[in-house]
């Protein structure tokens, strides 16, 4: 039996909608450089951000697994939305938004809604939800750390 989640994080970011979205758009570029979300990598970036691309992220758990997912993009709107859908370790579907929150700040919402694929994932849900959960908070609190640098340029 799989174990589902359903995550929903925001992100208050001091900068207009459309930075916020050019710096998501970068992190996601082939040979983007250093990265500034330290749990995520790419091992295959999309090659464009169009439907019917695909990609697959790899997130570095703080508690020392990590989990890998082939993602499809669904549907993009530029400069507002990408929803995908996953298989691998995760499967379910998510989207990224980004609204403008006036005109010198922004919101970036992911929500996800998966089920988990790996056995022992699955074993111990009954008794480790909560902590994948704060796990899973913890690398989207650092993911929006990351970004908070990024954008101050550091």
């Amino acid at each position: 039996m799989t174990a589902r989640y359903s995550f929903v994080s925001r992100w208050q970011l001091p900068v207009p909608s459309e930075r916020a979205w050019t710096e998501l758009e970068r992190m996601l570029r082939p040979g983007a450089g250093r990265r500034w979300w330290s749990a995520l990598t790419l091992p295959m970036p999309p090659r464009r951000l169009v439907a019917g691309e695909r990609m697959v992220l790899a997130v570095r758990s703080p508690l020392g697994y990590s989990l890998r997912v082939l993602l499809e993009l669904r549907d993009i709107e530029p400069g507002r939305a990408i929803g995908a859908t996953s298989e691998g370790d995760l499967r379910g579907s998510g989207r990224v938004t980004v609204d403008a929150d006036g005109a010198a700040a922004s919101v970036v919402t992911f929500h996800w809604d998966v089920e988990t694929r790996r056995t022992w994932m699955n074993a111990t849900a009954w008794l480790l939800r909560p902590v994948f959960e704060r796990a899973h908070a913890h690398v989207m609190r650092a993911g929006q750390r990351g970004m908070l640098a990024a954008l101050e340029g550091r």
